[in-house]
């Protein structure tokens, strides 16, 4: 295959915070809403909690906007939704609903460009206050290389997988740090065609589908930058490669399963570095 460097469009948001790469809204279907507790949920799928958030639009636009109306809203969707949270001690935001101009995303419904708002901002009746949606950013900004930041971004395609994923930086570092240590080089979207984009999104998005994940780890639990989140060990044995070891660990892989969830890693990080060689 010829090669074909990607281009994708600099936001103008990417100068301006920490780590030079903006991770929130991103495009009409690329959004990251796990701050907001958005996968703080049980049972979680993509169509269910698609529906959800359309749900939550769709009501909220009928909602005056007026202080009281809005804290009833807020009341109304909690009593409907429950409070039966994976992590109690961190909010889910029923503000959070579905941007559906020109695609699908997730985006927060007080944000004073949101629909029915008029440029009025009213994240300050939120949980956390309009400070806090306004200046925090999630780990991945600091602790992830930008050229890594930049390949989740360009290569995953809607906000379900990609606000999963990007949150996860030791997964994401492990995962790519061990794909450049197998290629003997560096990747990033001025030397990759589309076809090894595809596949390394492809190995990214084993966090979506693990088949020896932990029932009962949080689904999403990286957002945050005040606690501690390391998850823990998983040992393979001390033949396995550590950024294998890492990638077990922040995949909530079972211990019983760890030596044949080492092997299929091996075999995907192999079949990566393959696509990337044929498409490079």
């Amino acid at each position: 295959m010829p090669h074909m460097k990607i281009t994708m469009p600099i936001l103008s948001e990417d100068e301006q915070v920490r780590g030079g790469v903006y991770l929130c809204q991103v495009g009409n279907r690329i959004s990251c809403g796990s701050c907001c507790g958005l996968y703080n949920l049980r049972g979680v799928t993509r169509e269910g909690l698609r529906q959800l958030l359309l749900q939550r639009a769709a009501e909220f636009a009928k909602v005056p906007r007026k202080i009281d109306a809005i804290l009833g809203f807020a009341l109304d969707r909690s009593v409907l939704e429950g409070q039966d949270h994976p992590v109690p001690e961190f909010h889910h935001c029923v503000f959070a609903g579905m941007i559906t101009n020109d695609g699908e995303r997730i985006g927060c419904m007080l944000h004073p460009l949101a629909a029915g708002n008029c440029g009025v901002d009213w994240r300050g009746l939120s949980f956390y206050g309009g400070a806090a949606c306004r200046l925090y950013f999630c780990p991945t900004y600091a602790e992830l290389e930008p050229r890594w930041k930049l390949l989740v971004r360009a290569g995953l395609e809607d906000w379900f997988e990609y606000g999963l994923i990007i949150p996860e930086h030791r997964f994401i570092a492990a995962a790519l740090g061990a794909l450049e240590a197998r290629l003997q080089r560096t990747i990033g979207l001025s030397v990759l065609s589309d076809h090894s984009l595809t596949a390394v999104a492809r190995l990214l998005r084993t966090r979506l589908d693990w088949p020896f994940r932990n029932p009962d780890a949080p689904l999403a639990w990286n957002f945050f930058s005040t606690r501690l989140t390391d998850r823990p060990e998983c040992d393979a044995g001390p033949s396995i490669d550590p950024l294998i070891g890492r990638m077990l660990r922040e995949l909530d892989t079972l211990p019983k399963h760890a030596r044949e969830a080492a092997m299929l890693l091996e075999e995907l990080l192999a079949r990566t570095a393959s696509a990337i060689g044929i498409g490079k």
